[in-house]
């Protein structure tokens, strides 16, 4: 009888830790999955000038720049898509090696809801930025 119970005490202990084994196990795979992630990205935009008058061609020249950041550092030669600058258009530029981009934009009148873009790629999560810019006639 005393032989059984032994027995049973050494399988108990042995499920017990055989649990506690998975359970350890399980949590270090979680927590490296959870910093396995991509990093944080930033993307900034900038217009200058920031809303204001036609010129005489109809339209407002303007700027826009800004830049693309992962963890603070720079991004360079990714793709940045912009939109909102007019029906239809859209304006493709590409990092410099410090994650910057500029290009130019002739806005007609009207208020312009203006997005850099960043689509991602196979280390960096998507990201984008907006600014609002309204010309007047």
């Amino acid at each position: 009888m005393v032989h059984k119970s032994i027995s049973i005490s050494v399988i108990a202990a042995v499920v017990v830790a055989g649990i506690l084994t998975l359970s350890v196990l399980a949590a270090i795979s979680l927590t490296k999955q959870a910093f396995a992630r991509a990093p944080p990205m930033t993307l900034s935009l900038g217009v200058s000038p920031f809303g204001g008058k036609v010129g005489s061609a109809g339209t407002l020249h303007t700027d826009l720049y800004g830049v693309l950041r992962s963890e603070g550092l720079g991004i360079g030669g990714a793709t940045i898509h912009i939109t909102g600058i007019g029906e239809g258009k859209q304006i493709t530029v590409t990092t410099n090696e410090f994650g910057g981009y500029s290009t130019s934009a002739d806005l007609a009148p009207g208020t312009h809801a203006i997005q850099a873009y960043f689509p991602g790629d196979s280390t960096h999560t998507s990201v984008s930025g907006w600014e609002t810019v309204t010309v007047t006639s």
